[in-house]
């Protein structure tokens, strides 16, 4: 999937640096907080563990891909483009190069331009979460998906079933689906076309620290990216 980000969308070297600090610190998928977050947060971490301790079934069920689904409201989309500038912009420069790809709506356009390429729905919280794990375990293991297409396909499958039956996930709002939905690919793609400049650049030390990034943020949903191969079942345990 990588390979495949358009080149007319680019980030500054210095927003490409910070980019590299925050997917540290963040957690793919972090239930709002209350009394049952970190139940939910626990749940969601198992659910991630049991699909990739298993190669997809070969369908979904309708329920499941119901559970996960959801409509837009540009109101949450505004909210979460606000959101994400702000964690990632630290100075002005910063700001202004995300608001001309955050903030006119064109990063989230190339997220759902790519997802529907390879099948995926991005009004489904599960879907999203299924490609910003293989666009991760690319990004971790400097890996083409493109090598395995049925792989890329089964990854969804594997993950629909486990995350929509988890309690905390299936009483989502459409709209906290949608704002997680929406930071996973703002996430997603920030980490991507950073992958992306520093492999132009032959900037390799960059590149680790990417890498270790990303890696250590899956980690913390209960996945390790570099212990996982894509083949026809999707991302599973070598």
């Amino acid at each position: 999937m990588v390979p495949l980000l358009p080149h007319r969308v680019q980030l500054s070297i210095s927003t490409v640096t910070r980019t590299i600090r925050m997917v540290t610190l963040l957690c793919v998928l972090s239930l709002a907080a209350g009394a049952s977050a970190s139940d939910g947060d626990a749940a969601v971490r198992r659910a991630l563990q049991q699909a990739v301790s298993q190669p997809a079934p070969a369908e979904v069920s309708a329920d499941a891909v119901s559970t996960l689904s959801f409509r837009r409201d540009p109101a949450v989309s505004a909210r979460v483009q606000r959101e994400t500038i702000e964690a990632f912009g630290r100075d002005p420069a910063q700001v202004a190069d995300l608001e001309k790809i955050i903030g006119s709506g064109q990063m989230l356009q190339e997220f759902d331009k790519i997802l529907r390429r390879y099948g995926y729905d991005p009004t489904n919280l599960g879907d999203v979460l299924a490609a910003h794990l293989l666009i991760s375990w690319e990004v971790v293991n400097d890996r083409d998906s493109r090598r395995s297409l049925e792989g890329q396909r089964a990854v969804r499958r594997q993950i629909i079933g486990p995350l929509a039956a988890v309690p905390q996930v299936a009483a989502m709002s459409d709209a906290d689906k949608q704002a997680q939905a929406e930071r996973t690919a703002y996430l997603t793609m920030v980490s991507a076309l950073s992958y992306q400049t520093m492999k132009r650049d032959g900037n390799r030390q960059a590149l680790s620290a990417l890498s270790a990034g990303v890696r250590s943020g899956l980690q913390r949903n209960g996945v390790d990216l570099q212990q996982v191969e894509l083949g026809r079942g999707g991302l599973t345990l070598r």
